[in-house]
């Protein structure tokens, strides 16, 4: 791979910093001074403040590392149409319905050659209509898509198992059955295996439905910083920690052997029903494979809409961290990291993740409890740790900056408040209920689901039913779609060729 260091910084970039980083200092100077009598009169304060101050000083030495990784990435580009590999595709879906034949047009109209595609979509024993949806589809797919009934749900892992395992094409991709994928993102995403020693690729996960509230927006700005920030860094050294079930990519002959361990899964003697894309990215790390991450294969995901929500899809995240750095860190910290640069890197990713969650662990009850015990030095509390926090915000603002409109901006700095004052708690929850395996949003994201759609789900479906029943015309034709009312683009597909769209539709 190719360094370009010109690119550590633009104009722009180093601009937004010193200014940020400027605000910031002057508020310290000149609100913060208070603190530091209080805190030398207070001994459990005292020392709260150095682990904290040591803590996030540690912190910005590592960010300051991944920040130099991160601009030194350039993504692979695609090959032409003729020489594209294979490609497997495998969306497993539960009680998804209608949702999964969104995922299922979005992966038809990809830009790649539909005699190297293969799509399995596999209905995992749900309660719904997911099954009717995906044999609608299929029947409207000329062949390219294999439609999969499994009566009895097994879980997510279960059923990417069986798709793995019946896959006729040597790389795999997985997508979430809630996802849309652009449509050059298939053939983005298989591009780096031109390097053998690839075994896993990711993809750059936004959020669908982010002008449904405040939390996918917020959830936006948190997918931009792992992906464009971290994951960048990870790429670099070709140790991307996880692979999103949103979209991520293998290479069969790296995972096939390891399958039937990744299926059996246990962590402290119970089967881990979560985590699945973790953990499968352990397995290729572990057996010395590269997974790396592709900026330009873009897939738009559904995320919670509510606290509670979002509280548990956090949670499952967070035990599935905690379980995979302990299974990862058997067999990184054996390594010698000075053999090996990547290693070197790797051990360190992974012992400052393992770091944050001590130190979260650790912090937060004993922040509590000194708030209680020093109650009359709550406020400074209170005000030093907005200065933290926007102190730390500034990070995702320099990554944000590029993927919103400026006036956005203000909204990262409402991420970070917001993380630390509702989702701090997580960390900890996780940590010591780490052995529960239960997947928590399935049934809550159904029943959210059937009162989410709106105009923009029926622009999409609409156009996508025009561009399967209308099979004469091209696309282009259809581009005032996103002006015209669903009603008028329903009329327009009826009135265009009404018995394809009848036998579509089922009427």
């Amino acid at each position: 791979m190719k360094y370009h260091f010109v690119q550590l910084a633009s104009v722009k970039t180093f601009f937004w910093g010193v200014l940020i980083l400027t605000i910031v200092a002057f508020a310290a100077i000149t609100v913060l001074q208070p603190l530091s009598n209080v805190v030398m009169n207070n001994h459990v304060m005292f020392y709260m403040v150095m682990i904290t101050l040591c803590g996030s000083l540690l912190f910005l030495c590592h960010f300051l590392v991944i920040a130099v990784l991160t601009y030194c990435y350039n993504a692979v580009s695609p090959g032409v149409q003729e020489t594209l590999p294979g490609c497997t595709v495998i969306v497993p879906a539960y009680n998804e319905g209608e949702h999964v034949a969104e995922t299922l047009y979005s992966l038809m109209e990809c830009d790649y050659p539909p005699e190297k595609l293969e799509i399995i979509a596999i209905n995992d024993g749900s309660k719904d209509d997911t099954w009717k949806w995906i044999k609608k589809v299929a029947d409207t797919s000329a062949g390219r898509i294999t439609p999969v009934n499994l009566r009895k749900n097994g879980g997510k892992k279960h059923a990417l198992y069986t798709g793995i395992k019946t896959a006729k094409f040597e790389l795999i991709v997985t997508v979430d059955s809630d996802s849309i994928v652009e449509k050059s993102a298939l053939k983005n995403l298989v591009a780096p295996f031109s390097d053998p020693a690839v075994g896993g690729v990711a993809g750059y996960i936004r959020v669908k439905n982010i002008n449904k509230g405040i939390i996918p927006l917020l959830m936006d700005i948190g997918f931009v910083f792992g992906c464009e920030f971290i994951r960048r860094a990870q790429s670099v050294v070709g140790s991307v920690l996880c692979t999103p079930g949103a979209l991520s990519a293998y290479r069969k002959s790296a995972i096939l052997p390891y399958c039937d361990e990744w299926l059996e899964q246990t962590f402290l003697g119970v089967p881990s029903h979560i985590g699945e894309d973790r953990a499968i990215t352990t397995l290729l790390l572990r057996n010395g494979f590269k997974v790396v991450y592709q900026a330009n294969a873009v897939a738009n995901t559904c995320v919670p809409e509510n606290y509670r929500q979002l509280c548990r899809m956090l949670i499952r995240w967070t035990r599935s961290d905690v379980r995979e750095n302990i299974v990862l860190g058997k067999y990184v910290y054996r390594q010698n990291p000075l053999r090996s640069f990547p290693m070197l890197i790797l051990q360190i990713n992974l012992t400052m993740q393992i770091f944050g969650f001590v130190l979260a662990s650790i912090a937060i009850p004993f922040w509590l409890l000194t708030a209680v015990i020093s109650f009359s030095t709550l406020h400074y509390i209170f005000i030093g740790t907005l200065f933290m926090t926007a102190l730390w915000s500034a990070i995702p603002v320099v990554t944000y900056y590029k993927e919103c409109a400026k006036n956005d901006l203000i909204w990262v700095f409402v991420f970070g408040v917001y993380s630390l004052f509702a989702l701090s708690w997580i960390i900890p929850y996780s940590i010591f209920t780490v052995r529960n395996s239960k997947w928590l949003t399935r049934d809550i994201m159904v029943a959210g689901r059937k009162h989410s759609s709106g105009r923009k789900f029926g622009v999409v479906r609409a156009f996508r039913l025009a561009r399967i029943a209308i099979n004469t015309q091209t696309v282009s034709q259809y581009s005032a779609f996103d002006t015209m009312t669903d009603e008028q683009i329903l009329n327009r597909v009826y009135f265009s060729n009404p018995m394809s769209f009848k036998n579509f539709s089922g009427e």
